[in-house]
C-alpha cells in the first residue's frame, strides 16, 4: 500500500483514502484503523486534504441532490458521488475529527445497505453477537466492563454495526467505542438477542413489548440525515431487526457479572409478562 493512501472495511464496506499533493497517510491515523484495513477494491474513494476547522457543531449536516451527497461539520467537508463511487474530504488534521466523519459516512451507507449503527454495547457468548441498547448514562460501559472481566468478548461497548445476510442481522467489528477505548478487530457474528438496559441491584430478566424495543432502538440509531426517506429506512431496517431477533429487558448490577448467565435465555422470554432473576450460583459466569 502507498505510503499516501490506506482503506478501512467496516461491516463489508469499503472506503479508500488517498492525501492529496502527495502527501503523507497520518501514522496516528493508520495505526488506528489497522485492525479494519481494507483488503479489495474500495467502494468509494475519497482525496483528503487538511485544513484547521472547529468541532462545532456537533451534528453533521447531510444534504444530497440526485447522486451528489454532502456530510459537513465544523471541522470536516465531504462532497461524493454515489454512482460514480469518487469523492472529496476536507478534515481538520486530528484523529477525532477523521473519526467522527467515519461515524458520520458509515451511518448513512448502513442505512442505505439494509443495516444500521447502533448506539449500544455489543459481546459475543457462543458464537453469537448480544446488543445492550442504552442512551449516554444507561450502563453501557460499565456492563462491557464487568463481562470482559468475566472473559467475554466486547464488540463495543459504545456503537456497533449491523447488516442483513440472507435475511438475518450480523453484528460486525467496530473501531468506534466509549470509555474502554479498545482498539476493536474485524469479525462478524449472528444477531442473538437484543436487551434494553435497566440498572438495578439485581441482575434478571424481563420481558418489553415489540413497540417498547421499537422505539429505544430508533433513539439508539445513529442518523444524522433529516431526510424522510432516510427516517423510513431506519425504521423499516429496525422493524425487520426485532422480527426475527429474540428481545428483553435486562437489569444489571454493577456489582458483578451474574447478568451474563442470564443472556442466553432472551429466547425464552417472549412478550410475556415476567422475570427471571439470576441464581446465585451463575453470579460469576
Amino acid at each position: 500500500m502507498k505510503s499516501n493512501s490506506f482503506s478501512i472495511e467496516l461491516a463489508g464496506l469499503t472506503a479508500g483514502f488517498v492525501f492529496a499533493d502527495g502527501g503523507r497517510a497520518p501514522a496516528a491515523f493508520k495505526k488506528r484503523y489497522r485492525p479494519f484495513t481494507g483488503r479489495g477494491e474500495p467502494d468509494i474513494l475519497f482525496e483528503v486534504s487538511f485544513k484547521r476547522g472547529r468541532q462545532g457543531p456537533y451534528r453533521p449536516a447531510v444534504s444530497a441532490e440526485e447522486k451528489a451527497v454532502r456530510l459537513k461539520r465544523g471541522d470536516f467537508d465531504c462532497v461524493f458521488d454515489a454512482g460514480t463511487g469518487a469523492g472529496r474530504l476536507t478534515c481538520r488534521p486530528a484523529p477525532q475529527s477523521f473519526d467522527s466523519f467515519l461515524r458520520a459516512f458509515w451511518s448513512r451507507a448502513l442505512l442505505r445497505a439494509g443495516g444500521m449503527m447502533l448506539h449500544s454495547a455489543g459481546l459475543v457468548k457462543k458464537g453469537k453477537a448480544y446488543l445492550f441498547l442504552g442512551r449516554s448514562g444507561a450502563g453501557k460501559s460499565t456492563l462491557s466492563r464487568l463481562a470482559a472481566a468475566a472473559g467475554a468478548e466486547i464488540i463495543s461497548d459504545e456503537i456497533n454495526l449491523l447488516r442483513a445476510a440472507k435475511g438475518r442481522f450480523r453484528v460486525h467489528g467496530s473501531p468506534f467505542w466509549g470509555e474502554m477505548r479498545s482498539g476493536g478487530r474485524q469479525g462478524g457474528w449472528p444477531l442473538g438477542g437484543v436487551f434494553l438496559l435497566q440498572k438495578s441491584g439485581i441482575n434478571g430478566l424481563s420481558a418489553c413489548s415489540k413497540p417498547e424495543a421499537l422505539r429505544l432502538l430508533l433513539r439508539c440509531t445513529v442518523n444524522f440525515s433529516r431526510d424522510a426517506a432516510d427516517a423510513a429506512r431506519a425504521l423499516d431496517n429496525a422493524a425487520r431487526l426485532l422480527a426475527g431477533a429474540p428481545r428483553a429487558r435486562l437489569a444489571f448490577t454493577k456489582k458483578n457479572a451474574g447478568f451474563m448467565g442470564l443472556i442466553p435465555q432472551v429466547s425464552s422470554i417472549g412478550d410475556t409478562p415476567c422475570r427471571k432473576v439470576c441464581p446465585r450460583r451463575e453470579l460469576f459466569l
